[in-house]
């Protein structure tokens, strides 16, 4: 990338090809205090600040999911101190396009709330999961063992499942 137009299509087609991730990531990890859109931009500029330095040594995707994850990760960290509870009834809802199926919306609705109580980590590794990374991938992105993320991952699906039962 020889010039600033190079780099600029380099890059807006590098958030094209992974849209997905940097829209999973912030939503999972936006709330009143960190609203989405607030998220997403810190993301997209440190994509933008990072992406002439990022030297390949891992697939793109893996790089992607570290840089969003570090951003959100970072911008908590900043309010920590700010952080409140939230009940149920403050969460927001979630419109699907489709309400023929009510028994799905609900169930994707508790699991939405399950996910929202996890702590950032396992909020991170379970959204990687649903995603479909492999436990190689995962562990990749967070710089832990493959055998640690198999744990912490059946640990986190045994929270749910019984945050979803109650």
């Amino acid at each position: 990338m020889q010039n600033d137009k190079d780099y600029n299509t380099a890059f807006s087609d590098m958030v094209k090809r992974h849209e997905k991730i940097i829209f999973s990531v912030c939503f999972f990890y936006a709330s009143n205090e960190t609203p989405f859109e607030d998220l997403r931009q810190e993301v997209l500029i440190s994509l933008f600040n990072s992406y002439r330095n990022f030297k390949r040594q891992c697939a793109e995707s893996t790089w992607v999911y570290k840089v969003c994850l570090n951003t959100c990760l970072f911008s908590l960290r900043k309010l920590t101190p700010k952080i409140k509870t939230l009940s149920l009834e403050q969460l927001p809802q979630l419109h699907f396009q489709d309400d023929s199926n009510g028994e799905l919306k609900e169930k994707l609705e508790l699991l939405y709330s399950a996910i929202s109580r996890l702590n950032p980590m396992d909020k991170a590794l379970i959204l990687m999961w649903l995603d479909e990374l492999s436990y190689e991938e995962i562990a990749n992105n967070m710089g832990i063992t493959r055998n640690t993320i198999a744990s912490r991952l059946s640990r986190i699906k045994e929270k749910l499942s019984h945050n979803i039962e109650k």
